[in-house]
C-alpha cells in the first residue's frame, strides 16, 4: 500500500491551473463523477460547488487516508471500485478524468460508458496527454476526411487531416473538431 500512496503523491497531483479548469467547468446543478479520485483533493473542492460528487477510486488506502483527515461533506459519495467495471450512477452530468496515463482503449471505454448513462460533459487530459479539455459527450459530429485540420475522436484518437496542403492555415492549425467515427474507429 505504501507504494501506491507514494506513486499517488509523486505523479497524480496536478497543478492548480488544471484543478481550476475542472472546477470552472462545473455548474451548481451538476452531479459529478471524479474517476480516479485518489486522495480526494479535487472531489472535496468540487463538492463545495455542485449538487453531488461521486469520487471513484480503486485504491482504498488512498481514500481512507484522505477521508480520515477531515469531515466529509454530505454530497460526497466515495466509491472504492474500478471505474471501468463499476455500474455508473444514472444521474451523472459531468465526469472528470484527470489521468494522463489513461490508455486509449480505457479512454474509449470511459467515454462509451459515460454516454450510456447520459453524462453530458467530460473534463479530461487523457485524450491529448497534455492540457485539459471539456468534451461535449452529446456531440455526434461525424469524422470528415475532407476537412483540413485537427480532429479529436471520442475513441481517444487524435490526428490532423490535410487533403490539400494549400488549405493549411493558422486557423486550420488551431481549430479542433470533436468527432465520432474516425479511421481508427472504423479500422
Amino acid at each position: 500500500m505504501a507504494d501506491a500512496i507514494d506513486w499517488e503523491r509523486r505523479w497524480a497531483p496536478y497543478d492548480e491551473e488544471t484543478y481550476r479548469f475542472a472546477l470552472e467547468a462545473a455548474h451548481p446543478d451538476d452531479v459529478v463523477i471524479d474517476i480516479g479520485a485518489g486522495d480526494l483533493r479535487l472531489a472535496l473542492r468540487m463538492a463545495a460547488l455542485v449538487r453531488r460528487v461521486y469520487a471513484v477510486e480503486r485504491n482504498p488506502a488512498l481514500v481512507f487516508q484522505a477521508a480520515g483527515r477531515q469531515a466529509l461533506p454530505d454530497n460526497l459519495v466515495i466509491v472504492c471500485s474500478d471505474a471501468l467495471t463499476l455500474r455508473l450512477p444514472e444521474d451523472v452530468t459531468l465526469a472528470v478524468l484527470l489521468m494522463r496515463h489513461c490508455t486509449r482503449s480505457h479512454f474509449a471505454t470511459y467515454v462509451q460508458r459515460l454516454k450510456g448513462v447520459g453524462c453530458r460533459r467530460l473534463v479530461t487530459n487523457a485524450r491529448w496527454k497534455m492540457g485539459v479539455e471539456v468534451i461535449d459527450l452529446q456531440c455526434w459530429r461525424p469524422y470528415d476526411p475532407q476537412r483540413t485540420g485537427w480532429y479529436a475522436c471520442h475513441c481517444g484518437m487524435v490526428g490532423f487531416n490535410a487533403p490539400e496542403t494549400d488549405q493549411i492555415t493558422s486557423e486550420t492549425l488551431s481549430d479542433v473538431a470533436d468527432v465520432v467515427g474516425c479511421p481508427h474507429c472504423m479500422g
